[in-house]
């Protein structure tokens, strides 16, 4: 289908939303659809431009505009426009200046996958159901003291979490919101969904998908049941601040230990990436030797073992390990490699070999 067939039909549906009530202050940005040669823009069509990667955010002639990637037939408008909303509401939050983004780069390599910590996430998993689908103010308690526990037992992957959950689940959050306004039955579905996948111990692997979804559910508990300002753009992330709060501790009950479940879906994901890693290198399609440096990818769901990452979609590198300062010089001198990957690559994100899975 033509891009701009889709744009209108997008277009027509983002006409019907109430940004006010989404989340404070938001309202309509610009948005573009695109494919591997062209992008339709309301203006109308243009060469892709080679920052259009992704589906996200950018800063385009000036402007915070969000882009999506038009890979295959459109199977449901409602659905593709409330995630054109989310992008959009990364373009809303680059211009209110925020501030709490993940530190990608540095989790790629520091966040530490531990047992108990999944388990204790699943655990809040079931409180969030009981709290959203049950009305059951006492899980919220559990939720915020299991909460605290983590963020004292684990507290680098607790902040990482936090951020993201801020910067995508507050997005989440807001696309199901739309995706209400244009299709409450869809919306209730797509709720039902999120409940029922951040009870499984396989989202957890990799962790930065999952965490949109937890996200979303924590804001929308904080909103039932707290007097507190989730849409402030503050310097702290609501999934830390919200635990300064005064509610009742509930503590972690005694019997708690790590989940079988965990211990075998994590199990089962890291002998699946050396899996990829092996097959990968023994196809021996190698695209790319010698040191250059890693500076783009897909984050939703890279991962590294200490000595390989595998990359979907996605290579943006530089030659050697000099980075330039600005985005526009390394947009300049970035070269991309479309598809997925399997690299041989150190903490400091030198890339020795790249191979194409």
């Amino acid at each position: 289908m033509e891009l701009e067939t889709i744009y209108r039909e997008i277009e027509s549906r983002l006409n019907q939303i109430d940004y006010s009530v989404l989340y404070r202050g938001f309202s309509s940005f610009p948005f573009a659809l695109y494919d591997e040669k062209q992008a339709f823009l309301n203006e109308g069509y243009i060469e892709k431009p080679a920052e259009f990667i992704g589906n996200t955010s950018v800063r385009y002639e000036g402007k915070e505009i969000a882009i999506w990637n038009i890979m295959e037939e459109v199977a449901d408008y409602d659905l593709l426009t409330s995630k054109i909303v989310h992008e959009m509401f990364h373009a809303y939050q680059h211009v209110c200046n925020e501030k709490r983004w993940a530190d990608e780069q540095g989790a790629l390599v520091k966040y530490h996958y531990d047992e108990m910590n999944v388990s204790l996430r699943l655990r809040e998993g079931e409180c969030f159901r009981k709290c959203l689908a049950e009305d059951s103010v006492d899980d919220f308690y559990q939720l915020i003291s299991l909460r605290k526990s983590r963020r004292d037992l684990f507290p680098y992957e607790y902040d990482y979490e936090s951020r993201i959950e801020q910067i995508e689940g507050s997005a989440h959050y807001v696309e199901l919101s739309a995706l209400k306004q244009l299709d409450e039955t869809k919306a209730d579905r797509q709720w039902t969904k999120l409940l029922s996948e951040i009870q499984d111990p396989s989202r957890y692997f990799p962790v930065r998908s999952v965490t949109y979804l937890t996200g979303a559910a924590f804001l929308a508990c904080l909103k039932k049941y707290m007097d507190f300002d989730t849409d402030a753009f503050t310097e702290i992330p609501f999934s830390i601040a919200a635990l300064d709060m005064d509610v009742p501790d509930m503590g972690i009950p005694s019997s708690h230990e790590i989940d079988e479940k965990v211990i075998a879906c994590m199990k089962y994901w890291r002998e699946k990436s050396e899996e990829i890693v092996k097959e990968t290198i023994e196809k021996g399609d190698l695209v790319l030797d010698g040191d250059h440096k890693l500076v783009g990818w897909n984050v939703y769901d890279a991962s590294w073992d200490g000595n390989y990452v595998i990359l979907s979609y996605f290579i943006g590198y530089v030659e050697g390990m000099e980075v330039p300062a600005s985005s526009e010089e390394l947009f300049a001198c970035m070269k991309m490699l479309n598809g997925d990957f399997v690299a041989e690559m150190d903490q400091d994100f030198r890339l020795h070999r790249v191979w194409k899975r």
